[in-house]
């Protein structure tokens, strides 16, 4: 890890024009980690810009006073000395944004998911998947640099990192919270952040409509497999009838995480006419393993795909997958 961080340093010193971008629909922990890195760059005098698409990222407006988020241009062909991917490790999780990977005389690529399809060339990766999220490999690569900021930018970009932890561990309820995490959430404390305070503006900031969308969602729920499975769907009829942006919602899988006797939560959230954006969710499966063979990816435990098709049908595939797992896992 010292030899990559002081690659890392070396590079960022060499660059003028500096990069950062995470995967499409950007969460909690790549997006904030990217907020967090560049308020680093910055305490090394370095500008920088974080790309990402037309996201709604209201709800990220307590961390994102100060900082440079542009909306993603393809007309944008200008020459990039440096380049940062977060939470993110194939092109296809890029989108139009793969694009930045070729303007870039040199990409750093950060993220703490199992190698998908498609992987990115880079010049300097470090994948880790023992680590809690991506805002926590750049606070064990640059913690140093960190400290060094001003009080102001310590408790920031403290207040990042402790939102990426927030995502990827659903406030610590998931399978991956142990004692590093406890660990570095410790260390944040030491920064001035006010744990009480971000979880109330990450998870308890929600809007009347948000929630409506919500209950009609688990008005879905339907069982599978002796309720060893449990799907549900969002159309998008109801995130128009409630004047929502899908990257505006929190992922709906964490309202249901405490059904007694699941082994998986299958989440089918249509983005478009016959596009289905599913969240995968299990304690029990290798739920990655399913998202892969749809081009997606992320954790044993908690993954992601994007599939087209009508609802029946993309419902019909995703079960047939479910019960052969149920059925190797319950062999095992």
């Amino acid at each position: 890890m010292n030899r990559i961080t002081q690659d890392i340093l070396l590079a960022i010193g060499e660059a003028q024009d500096i990069a950062i971008t995470t995967h499409v629909n950007p969460d909690g922990d790549g997006f904030c980690a990217a907020l967090a890195l560049q308020r680093v760059l910055h305490g090394l005098g370095k500008d920088s810009v974080i790309y990402t698409d037309e996201d709604d990222l209201s709800r990220y407006a307590y961390v994102m006073e100060g900082s440079g988020v542009k909306t993603y241009s393809s007309s944008i062909t200008s020459a990039i000395d440096l380049l940062f991917i977060l939470d993110c490790n194939s092109y296809d999780r890029l989108g139009q944004r793969s694009n930045l990977v070729d303007l870039a005389a040199k990409t750093i690529l950060l993220d703490h998911h199992v190698v998908e399809n498609n992987p990115i060339k880079a010049d300097i990766a470090y994948i880790e998947p023992a680590y809690v999220s991506v805002g926590a490999i750049l606070y064990a690569l640059l913690k140093p640099q960190i400290l060094s900021l001003s009080e102001v930018d310590r408790k920031y970009v403290g207040d990042c990192i402790y939102t990426t932890i927030l995502n990827d561990t659903n406030n610590y309820a998931n399978a991956n919270t142990n004692r590093a995490v406890y660990e570095l959430s410790a260390d944040l404390c030491d920064l001035g952040i006010k744990p009480h305070v971000l979880y109330k503006e990450y998870f308890l900031n929600h809007s009347a409509e948000e929630m409506r969308y919500v209950g009609e969602t688990l008005a879905t729920i339907e069982l599978h497999f002796n309720r060893k499975v449990l799907t549900m769907v969002s159309t998008l009829e109801m995130m128009q009838r409630n004047n929502l942006n899908p990257d505006s919602v929190m992922n709906i899988t964490r309202w249901v995480q405490g059904v007694n006797g699941l082994y998986a939560i299958v989440y089918f959230r249509e983005d478009a006419p016959g596009l289905y954006k599913l969240s995968l969710r299990s304690v029990n499966l290798d739920v990655n393993k399913i998202a892969i063979r749809y081009g997606g990816g992320g954790h044993r435990q908690a993954s992601g795909c994007t599939v087209k098709g009508k609802l029946e049908e993309v419902k019909a595939l995703l079960l047939s997958d479910f019960e052969t797992a149920v059925k190797e896992y319950e062999l095992d």
